[in-house]
């Protein structure tokens, strides 16, 4: 199997009218290993077969860093919000997949698909690779040996290539990877292994290779098929820009975190050229012997080697030379405020591409709260939905063609079903919607507050609490139950009295005649009538 190509930028650009570079093969693993290496933060480390030629290419400071590399917290905010969470062991309709479906021998089903899949592990990995390389791969694996169908995660850089056809389904494909010689006389060695499955009509047709000849690495036959009806290999693209292959998180903006990695390792190491930097000393020549000096560290009879090691990031040298020398720092002169300044644009940059990092920072030290936080994250939520309808619809069609496989088989739990299912429609089911974001108990009270806000203002305004609910959209058992209240019902025969005691009162401007006196109260009962209409 052959070793990583060395970086080359056509392997990144994803054109429309020549994708050839960016589709082929040894391409992608080029690509896949480089955005993987930005998951893990060591882009820049010449254990990578591409890092030169990488750095080099885009005139990245030799001594470059990841320093700031924003991947891994926007690749696992993916992680956590597309699939994260517990999955429901019933597969009814909660939990981080929830099933929605009419079918309710289809959930015992899943469920036992989930627990052979170990799909509480395993759906990460899917969003993880997806997420971070541009593509992932769900393989339905029949397991003819151990009686169990199960969903397999597959590595998107071991598809040599892959056929689809005009819905996306998979026609055919090819794995190739590096693997352990099966053979008894060869233990210990790497061979390379190749498994090529080609459609022919409703059979699937399997080829295995060791080395580029047949071999049968599932120790019965090299050459095998199956009447499936489709080949049971599922295809995700994380973004979908119109070619074969998708696009990661991290591809429109890649060059953007190598660019501030370069400037921010650039300035960490001007000041520590400025901490220990070269000097030039004038008016004196060089001592042949070892200069005296003064320090004022801590002598070497302390507590232990370590003490005495940390003393001398304290130690203040002092060396003497005689009237007219001088010394010169070699060090330029660098702003480092505003060089940091330039850092933190870059990084401003960056967070307006990727919201969620400047909100992770902003909840954590909770600048944000309710209807700030609600609308900083409605980006989220619309970026989150787009990717969850992807992998969901994958994961619906390998579900299917795993539960029709297991039926076929006369797998317990799936009784019922065959290869025949998913034509009938017995396999319908789609995964449900769920918050992206887990609610916080102040959220609800303030907007709860809110609403109520609302309604007060509606009331002053002239509206009937009724006719606001009912524009809210309340049903009318809702509406009957607040308005039937003895609560409610009591503040209204108060606002019809004090209303009636104010018909009672003198037009504005005219006094009470002499004669008719005062009504017992009545000054009190205005007061009292102003104050109702306040709390309205």
């Amino acid at each position: 199997m052959a070793a990583i190509k060395a970086f080359r930028e056509p392997y990144l650009i994803a054109s429309l009218s020549d994708a050839d570079d960016f589709e082929d093969w040894e391409a992608r693993r080029v690509r896949y290993a480089l955005l993987w290496s930005y998951y893990e933060n060591t882009a820049y480390s010449d254990v990578h077969s591409f890092s030169k030629s990488f750095r080099a290419r885009y005139g990245l400071y030799r001594y470059v860093r990841g320093i700031y590399n924003p991947a891994n917290r926007i690749l696992g905010f993916a992680v956590d919000h597309v699939w994260g969470g517990a999955l429901d062991r019933e597969a009814d309709n909660a939990g981080a997949i929830p099933i929605d479906t009419d079918n309710s021998a289809l959930r015992p089903a899943i469920a036992q698909l989930w627990q052979w899949s170990n799909w509480q592990a395993r759906k990460d990995r899917a969003v993880l690779y997806g997420a971070t390389l541009g593509d992932a791969a769900i393989r339905v694996v029949d397991d003819t040996e151990k009686g169990k169908v199960y969903l397999d995660v597959i590595n998107p850089g071991i598809i040599e290539d892959v056929t689809l056809d005009d819905y996306g389904n998979v026609k055919g494909y090819v794995l190739t990877e590096e693997r352990a010689d099966p053979r008894p006389n060869n233990r210990g060695n790497k061979v390379t292994y190749q498994e090529e499955a080609t459609r022919d009509g409703d059979r699937v047709v399997y080829q295995t290779f060791l080395n580029g000849t047949p071999y049968p690495w599932n120790g019965q036959a090299a050459e095998w098929e199956v009447a499936y009806g489709f080949v049971p290999l599922v295809m995700i693209q994380n973004i979908d820009v119109g070619l074969k292959w998708g696009w990661s998180e991290l591809h429109a903006n890649r060059a953007k975190f190598s660019e501030i990695d370069d400037v921010a390792s650039k300035l960490n190491d001007q000041i520590r050229k400025m901490v220990e930097g070269a000097w030039l000393f004038t008016g004196v020549t060089q001592s042949t012997s070892t200069p005296t000096a003064t320090s004022t560290a801590t002598s070497a009879t302390s507590s232990s080697a370590r003490d005495v090691q940390l003393a001398g990031r304290e130690e203040m040298v002092a060396l003497y030379g005689p009237a007219g020398a001088n010394a010169v720092s070699l060090i330029a002169p660098l702003d480092i405020a505003s060089t940091a300044g330039v850092v933190r644009d870059m990084l401003a940059e960056i967070e307006r591409d990727y919201p969620e990092l400047k909100l992770s920072v902003a909840q954590a030290s909770g600048e944000l709260s309710g209807r700030a936080l609600r609308v900083a994250r409605q980006p989220l939520e619309t970026r989150i939905a787009q990717r969850r309808a992807v992998y969901d619809d994958a994961l619906v069609r390998a579900q299917q063609m795993a539960i029709a496989i297991a039926g076929m088989r006369g797998l317990p739990d799936f009784a019922g079903f065959n290869l025949d299912s998913y034509a009938a429609g017995a396999l319908d089911h789609h995964i449900g919607e769920r918050p992206v974001f887990q609610e916080d108990p102040m959220d609800g009270a303030e907007a709860e507050r809110t609403f109520w806000e609302a309604a007060k203002m509606a009331s002053e305004a002239g509206v009937p609490l009724p006719a606001y609910l009912e524009l809210q959209g309340w049903d009318q058992d809702r509406i009957d139950t607040i308005v039937g209240s003895e609560e409610y019902q009591a503040k209204q025969d108060m606002v019809r009295n004090m209303a009636s005691l104010g018909n009672n009162l003198p037009p504005a401007g005219r006094e009470a005649p002499d004669d008719a006196g005062t009504p017992d109260g009545a000054g009190e009962t205005e007061n009292v009538l102003d104050r109702s209409f306040a709390r309205r």
